[in-house]
């Protein structure tokens, strides 16, 4: 069961550990937008230990025969896309072939599509941002900390208080800090597993039998997805 905290509980604990509960330097809506950087700052640090999976979504969409690129804005509906986590398509059995990202240094032997193939898209979704101006909303979001972690939000949003009063600070980055660590230590370990050594080829491999699918690649260009099918021809 995830230990999850709404971002009233967040600001109730921001005010009691900065000391500023009835304070009138900064108003209610700064706060609030405080703790949505604070919010983002903290999702950022627990994608980097590892855990990102903890927030994974996915969604499905179909190539276009002939189309190359596909905005993310149209694939992840929900217009909250940070970072691919991975990309599969859709085999007829049913099967998930993961494909590699492709550079664009790598791209001469690639063209767009040649039919319509179902793709699924696991992806690592935007820290919430909820407006701080409207409260009822704002105060109901919701931030999982997975296992307390929702401390370093708290911290660094203590520690933007104070610097924006010019107080000291010193112990809240300390205390960032000490958790940061704990974060890296913690993170990216499934006890669940064994460590195993992970054998590479050597080169890239574009193998599709005995798929049918026809697509074999992917690539990241600005705001869009772009689709690649591996041209044999080209290729020799």
């Amino acid at each position: 069961m995830a230990r999850t905290v709404t971002y009233l509980e967040l600001y109730n604990r921001l005010e009691r550990a900065a000391d500023i509960e009835g304070d009138t330097h900064l108003s209610a809506v700064e706060k609030r937008d405080i703790i949505n950087v604070a919010v983002a700052e903290t999702w950022d640090v627990i994608c980097n230990t590892g855990l990102a999976e903890k927030y994974v979504k996915s969604v499905t969409f179909n190539s276009v025969a002939g189309q190359m690129e596909y905005p993310l804005a149209t694939a992840v509906s929900a217009g909250d896309f940070y970072r691919i986590h991975q990309l599969y398509t859709v085999e007829p059995q049913g099967q998930l072939r993961p494909l590699q990202r492709v550079q664009p240094s790598e791209l001469r032997p690639f063209k767009a599509p040649v039919n319509t193939v179902p793709m699924k898209l696991y992806y690592i979704p935007c820290a919430p941002k909820p407006d701080p101006a409207i409260q009822a909303p704002w105060e109901a979001t919701v931030f999982d900390g997975i296992n307390g972690w929702e401390e370093h939000t708290v911290m660094t949003a203590c520690f933007n208080v104070k610097a924006k009063k010019d107080d000291g600070y010193g112990q809240f980055g300390a205390r960032k800090q000490e958790l940061e660590r704990r974060m890296a230590m913690l993170g990216n370990v499934d006890f669940g597993e064994p460590i195993r050594v992970s054998r590479k080829r050597r080169s890239r491999a574009y193998d599709y039998f005995p798929y049918n699918n026809m697509v074999n690649g992917y690539g990241i260009r600005g705001d869009k997805i772009e689709l690649y099918y591996l041209d044999a021809y080209a290729w020799q």
